[in-house]
């Protein structure tokens, strides 16, 4: 048998059973058309609970700890995450009228913006991007599985490193990974719109242990702590005002790539009064409350224990070496399970089912939607996330950096809505391979003209984000600030 046959045997054994699928090509499948009525459900609860679900996580928790390395103070660290979430939400209601008007997700709106072939280009650096987050939030989610191990073994809180001293994670930190991952995988067994029920339980589970860690230390410190009302600024005069300016543009950045794929999810609310509600609430008070949290936990951690806490494990792995009582096995096991819910919702709705919406439009033949979150899940080992938290990598600061190359994409896809299509679209062309939308040989260069004069002027910001002795041209580095969030 020669090596082409046997290629083309395996690919046969590969493809989605035909019952499953209606088209063997990238124009037309289950995946990309409209949602039907029925599965239009999502009230004001389950969008509420879309993004409430990025917010009630680890990475929102720590991310106050950025103000360290800005020079401005916490209250105005808090403000400036205040005015990174409206920006937030501007872009992403906007973005979201191709679910709201015409029920379709991403990757069909691809297509009326990049073309019928160029709207590769934009799904498949998305997938990129969810495949990075992925890994880390998956590495966190392993984390708060370990929050759980610990409170039932003590011989497994202080389990011998096995591994290499040259691999930055430990044994412990392993096995919690493997089984997040384990975990997660299972839950792609279900319809993407079924899941709102999974983010809705898991915003209030950890809405509550938030809550309950914040009250516990604010309560034994007497207060929040020195460290939060005290703090001031580093920096003053332009320096000060370009801090304010760099942190908006952080915030926004770090959660831009959730603003992209908005249509994906927007399309299955029950009304546009739910969509609008529900995101807005979201965004504006889980996304700004939670950091503040982790700001309060730090500062209290810091007056009790003398350390700074950022990462809720941190402060249980602490409580429980410390003192492995009933009290402390109790929080670190009700309050993990909590954080392993909303690590397990972030991961499933903005990086795994968002890759398998993506693939399956690219290769339907091959690809459905559960196999491509779990192509996700696989390939995300590949981007080694432990390095991102254990050891000295500048990668955490350089994702929230990727804005740079999202935001333009949302702008292209705004402007096109708004502006030269007048939210008018043709669904049916877009199933057609030479009709409205194939453009020049399937490509509309236009738009990816567009998206190149918006990203490429903050490129260079990039390599300063991750060295800041490239280059000391304050100008760049200054317009680089503004353009993270201002592509327009």
């Amino acid at each position: 048998m020669s090596f082409s046959s046997i290629v083309s045997k395996f690919l046969r054994y590969l493809e989605i059973p035909a019952k499953n699928r209606t088209a063997v090509n990238f124009l037309r499948n289950p995946d990309l058309q409209p949602i039907k009525s029925e599965n239009q459900t999502w009230g004001f609860w389950s969008n509420l609970a879309y993004w409430g679900a990025v917010s009630f996580t680890a990475g929102t928790w720590m991310s106050g700890s950025a103000a360290l390395s800005v020079g401005l103070s916490y209250p105005e660290t808090i403000v400036s995450f205040l005015l990174g979430n409206v920006l937030t939400i501007i872009f992403t209601m906007a973005n979201s009228y191709p679910g709201y008007d015409w029920k379709i997700g991403f990757t069909l709106a691809q297509r009326f913006v990049f073309g019928i072939y160029g709207s590769a280009f934009g799904i498949i650096i998305r997938i990129l991007m969810s495949i990075v987050n992925y890994g880390s939030n998956a590495w966190l989610g392993g984390l708060s599985i370990n929050m759980i191990l610990d409170s039932w073994s003590h011989h497994y809180l202080h389990l011998p490193n096995t591994l290499s001293p040259s691999v930055a994670m430990t044994t412990k930190q392993l096995v919690g990974f493997i089984i997040f991952h384990v975990l997660t995988a299972l839950c792609y067994f279900m319809k993407p719109y079924h899941m709102n029920y999974l983010l809705i339980w898991s915003c209030v589970a950890t809405c509550f242990a938030m809550l309950g860690i914040v009250i516990y230390l604010t309560k034994n410190a007497h207060g929040v702590g020195e460290l939060f009302t005290s703090t001031k600024s580093t920096v003053t005069g332009s320096k000060r005002a370009w801090a304010w300016v760099y942190m908006i543009s952080y915030w926004f950045g770090s959660i831009s790539p959730g603003s992209t794929n908005q249509s994906d999810y927007s399309r299955f609310g029950s009304s546009n009064l739910a969509i609008w509600t529900g995101s807005v609430c979201a965004i504006l008070i889980p996304a700004t409350l939670v950091p503040i949290f982790g700001v309060i936990s730090a500062s209290t951690c810091d007056k009790l224990y003398g350390k700074q806490f950022w990462m809720p494990m941190d402060i249980f792995d602490y409580w429980l070496t410390n003192n492995y009582s009933a009290g402390a096995r109790a929080g670190a096991f009700f309050c993990g399970l909590c954080f392993t819910m909303s690590q397990m919702s972030s991961t499933i709705s903005n990086c795994g089912f968002a890759t398998g919406m993506d693939m399956a439009g690219l290769l339907p033949k091959y690809v459905d939607i559960k196999r491509g979150a779990l192509f996700c899940a696989c390939i995300s080992w590949a981007c080694l996330p432990w390095n991102f938290y254990n050891s000295s990598s500048t990668f955490l600061t350089v994702m929230s950096s990727f804005g740079v190359v999202m935001t333009p994409i949302i702008a292209v896809m705004i402007c096109d809505n708004f502006l030269i299509r007048k939210r008018q679209y043709s669904i049916t062309n877009a199933f057609i391979l030479k009709g409205e939308y194939y453009f020049t040989k399937g490509v509309n260069w236009r738009a990816i003209v567009a998206w190149v004069c918006g990203m490429a002027p903050g490129l260079p910001g990039i390599a300063w984000e991750v060295n800041n002795n490239y280059f000391h041209d304050s100008g760049i580095v200054k317009f680089f600030m503004v353009i993270l969030s201002s592509p327009f």
